[in-house]
């Protein structure tokens, strides 16, 4: 899962819309960190759109995050709403909930964030994000409990119907879990190729996260995703 890029943009006024994706990456990557330690991932997700741009989604992909014992995949849901404030500005506020299940680690990695995004134009995109419950994320336990937050800039721009850049800059603040924060950066290249989409990524993150993370985990890398996208309306 890579830095998100933008929010829900599909306009239900009187049905529900449902888009979702089924594919896999060479490598799960979030908030520049590999939870598959440099392995591919299998993933999939799916979002339910309902008027009044309610929305609810889900995503699952295959995980390994720990060198030891370690879950077997990552499962996240949640919901929100998005507002259209003008013809240039957007607003998106969502909770999402973080799952390891089966999870054989002695320290719990669930967590519970709220994410509050602010759109322009669809092509530029700032978000915070706010945890009141992490323990530890990716490889390593959190040597206390506290709060933890994230700051993102992104942006895209198409090239025509069919490709577009996108990039974005992120800074994570684990200093009540980890006593440290670190930044942590990706460029993906996308080409629209309906139903498929395939995404090329660099991804990489500051020096300070190698302090309290894996050299597995850590590091530039580039990621390659194929998916098959999905939707319909009800």
């Amino acid at each position: 899962m890579l830095l998100a890029l933008g929010v829900s943009t599909a306009h239900a006024d009187a049905v529900s819309v449902w888009t979702g994706s089924i594919g896999g990456t060479t490598d799960f990557v979030f908030r520049g960190l590999s939870l598959t330690r440099g392995k591919p991932a299998a993933q999939a997700s799916l979002d339910v759109e309902f008027p009044k741009e309610f929305y609810v989604g889900a995503f699952i992909a295959t995980a390994d995050p720990n060198p030891g014992p370690s879950p077997p995949v990552e499962f996240d849901v949640w919901a929100g709403r998005y507002w259209s404030l003008s013809q240039d500005f957007s607003a998106d506020v969502r909770l999402s909930q973080y799952t390891y299940p089966d999870d054989p680690r002695r320290v719990s990695y669930n967590r519970t964030e709220i994410t509050g995004t602010l759109g322009y134009r669809n092509k530029l995109f700032a978000a915070a994000i706010y945890s009141p419950n992490t323990k530890a994320v990716a490889s390593s336990p959190g040597y206390d409990d506290g709060n933890a937050w994230a700051l993102e800039l992104s942006g895209r721009q198409p090239f025509n119907e069919k490709f577009a850049i996108s990039a974005g800059v992120g800074h994570y603040g684990l200093d009540d879990i980890y006593g440290d924060s670190y930044n942590y950066w990706n460029v993906t290249l996308t080409a629209t190729l309906a139903p498929f989409e395939l995404q090329l990524a660099y991804l990489g993150v500051s020096d300070e996260a190698e302090d309290h993370f894996s050299d597995e985990v850590t590091g530039d890398r580039v990621a390659f995703t194929a998916l098959w996208r999905f939707s319909s309306s009800r």
